[in-house]
């Protein structure tokens, strides 16, 4: 692995930061979508929109379902219609993404 060179305290803590915190957060993300279906089905069985449950301490916590529209663009369909213009406006774009490597399990 190559690594960078001489670093700073400083920038050493912040790689360490957001390198653990982008660990925990794929890791979260995961969770909650292995969550969902068991959430959607708890709606569509109870039919609410509201659901507000307690821990051990008598905190409240709960999840409301909003349902929402939105227009989008059917891409394929207007490729399939209008491929001049599809070619025409196509633009390459070119970012940089900051993977985390290390062990999920030590991003607790």
């Amino acid at each position: 692995m190559q690594t960078a060179k001489k670093l700073k305290q400083d920038e050493k803590k912040v790689v360490l930061a957001y390198a653990t915190l982008k660990l925990k957060a794929n890791r979260l993300n995961k969770e909650l979508d292995s969550m969902k279906e068991n959430i959607v089905n708890l709606f569509d069985r109870t039919n609410q929109n509201l659901v507000i449950v307690q821990d051990e301490h008598g905190n409240s916590f709960g999840i409301q379902k909003i349902n929402r529209k939105r227009k989008n663009l059917d891409k394929d369909k207007f490729k399939l219609a209008h491929l001049d213009l599809w070619n025409k406006f196509q633009k390459e774009i070119e970012y940089a993404e900051y993977k985390a490597i290390g062990e999920v399990s030590n991003a607790q």
